[in-house]
């Protein structure tokens, strides 16, 4: 299992943040995104991203944060 960052405002799906690839070491930095004024940052466990990195799984990605998130 793998998390993935999203950003809801008024329970609408703004965006969704897939780590980047090939990261094991829990020291290194790494930039992640910053809900604005009146957004929530969720941090979701989904299954494998590797699926997902290449953007054709994009509407199955987006469609399963809505659904476990109860967004629209």
């Amino acid at each position: 299992m793998s998390k993935v960052t999203v950003i809801s405002q008024r329970g609408k799906l703004v965006g969704v943040w897939l780590p980047p690839p090939g990261v094991s070491d829990p020291h290194t930095p790494i930039s992640r995104p910053v809900a604005a004024s009146g957004q929530k940052v969720h941090d979701l466990e989904v299954g494998d991203l590797g699926i997902y990195r290449d953007g054709s799984k994009a509407i199955e990605l987006t469609k399963l944060v809505k659904e476990k998130l109860k967004l629209t």
